[in-house]
């Protein structure tokens, strides 16, 4: 679940049409929302980030962008269980390690059967281990409005974290699924 935090954090872009002057994104959290999915046997769960920090800036001629910076408390990511909720915060550590984070690294386009895809490449940081993290994004423009969405993938193992099992029975996988849908406004 720090993963989709982490995730989350990567996902902030920034964008606006004019020359290459810097414009900067004031996320509307309302609007916005960041989502962590987890499969687990029998089903799975989703969690939501409901409180973060997002600060992103970038080229508003070509719409990439040069920073972004994502932090959250992992007390924020709620399931809409609370036994679940509290078994997360401990499994997280969260005495030790309360937050993550995401720090973008470069924006990138590459071609992927003959279209172009725009992808970012940033650090995410969860239970105090950096990892490099690439995910595609895509961005819409309406008026001073901005939406940026993605989807990253992580494996909680890679943050020094152990796989939850259950009763010796259930699992909860270690890969988990991270959407985004940041929208505000350019400025």
């Amino acid at each position: 679940m720090k993963k989709l935090l982490s995730l989350t954090a990567g996902i902030l872009v920034i964008f606006q049409p004019s020359t290459s002057q810097a414009a900067s994104l004031k996320v509307d959290y309302e609007k916005s929302n960041i989502t962590v999915h987890a499969k687990a046997t029998g089903g799975g769960f989703k969690g939501f980030l409901t409180k973060y920090e997002a600060k992103i800036s970038g080229d508003a001629s070509t719409l990439k962008p040069s920073s972004a910076a994502i932090t959250w408390k992992f007390a924020d990511l709620d399931t809409k269980e609370k036994k679940r909720n509290e078994k997360m915060l401990s499994w997280l550590d969260t005495g030790k390690h309360p937050g993550g984070s995401f720090k973008l690294s470069r924006v990138f386009d590459k071609k992927v059967v003959g279209k172009t895809q725009t992808y970012a490449l940033g650090t995410i940081t969860i239970h105090g281990v950096s990892k490099q993290i690439v995910f595609p994004i895509n961005y819409a423009k309406n008026g001073d409005k901005l939406t940026i969405t993605g989807q990253a993938s992580l494996t909680t193992t890679d943050f020094d974290l152990p796989i939850i099992r259950m009763a010796l029975i259930a699992t909860v996988n270690p890969k988990l699924v991270i959407n985004f849908s940041l929208t505000g406004t350019v400025n």
